[in-house]
This record gives C-alpha cells, sequence and structure tokens, in this order.
C-alpha cells in the first residue's frame, strides 16, 4: 500500500463501527486492557481492523488501524514512551509501501494537544480524524 492508497482509505466516508466496544484483561498484555480486532466497515471494501489498548499504570493509550496481511497503516499514541521530536503524545501515518513492515517510523507527528484526555474524549477524536462513525457503546476503561 502506498500513501496515496492511505490517503483514499483514510478518507473514504461512510466508515463505521458498529457494536458495543469493550476492553478486556489479557495475560499476553499486562497491564494493558485492550479491545481488539474491532471490525471499521466501509463503502469502499477495505477490510480494517482497529486495536485500542490502554495501560492503567501509566496511563497511555494506543489506537491502531490495521489492515489484515498488510499491517498498520496508522495509530495515534497518547501519553506513551517519547518518539523522537514529536514526544510521548503522536501520530503515525503511512508514508511509503515499507511502511506497515517497519511498524510505521517515518513522518511521525506531534499531538501534544491530546496529553491527558481520557479513552472516550481520544476515541471521540480519533473516529473524528479517520472518519468513523461509532454505532454502539464505548465501555471505557478509565472510567470505572
Amino acid at each position: 500500500m502506498n500513501r496515496t492508497e492511505f490517503e483514499a482509505i483514510r478518507n473514504i466516508v461512510g466508515k463505521r463501527v458498529v457494536g458495543d466496544i469493550r476492553f478486556a484483561k489479557r495475560a499476553a498484555t499486562a497491564p494493558n486492557l485492550v479491545a481488539d480486532g474491532i471490525t471499521v466497515e466501509n463503502d469502499g471494501g477495505v477490510e480494517l481492523r482497529l486495536n485500542i489498548n490502554f495501560n492503567p499504570e501509566t496511563g497511555s493509550k494506543t489506537f491502531n488501524v490495521h489492515v489484515p496481511g498488510n499491517g498498520p497503516i496508522c495509530r495515534l499514541d497518547v501519553d506513551g514512551p517519547a518518539h523522537g521530536a514529536a514526544g510521548r503524545t503522536h501520530k503515525h501515518s503511512l508514508q511509503d509501501p515499507r511502511c506497515p513492515d517497519r511498524n510505521l517510523p517515518d513522518g511521525v507527528l506531534d499531538r501534544h494537544d491530546l496529553s491527558g484526555k481520557s479513552v472516550r474524549d481520544l476515541f471521540a477524536e480519533f473516529c473524528a480524524m479517520a472518519h468513523i462513525q461509532h454505532e454502539g457503546q464505548l465501555f471505557a476503561p478509565d472510567e470505572t
């Protein structure tokens, strides 16, 4: 996938997540609470999955969209490990066809304006950026 194809996917109108989103604790990802394999339906016929991670010990949150068989195409990291000049809160997106294999290292944008926000607020922000409509409830792990 190249940058033009990524932008076409990002700009598809009518992307939606149908159903409730719940987080689970798994031994393999402890202490993170995860909601993974969330299907992002779209009129472009592209298979998209969203994974959300929340670390209750550090407050870090990650929203990652991937195309099965291809790899990650965009990620929002909030209050996590620093990423060079972009700091602890930043946005990754596919820049070239090699990016999914390299975990989206290029073109990382600082998003310090999102630092400290709740999972619910960040999910709303992420959905707005990605043109995703959520039809269901989000059971945010930082609200319990």
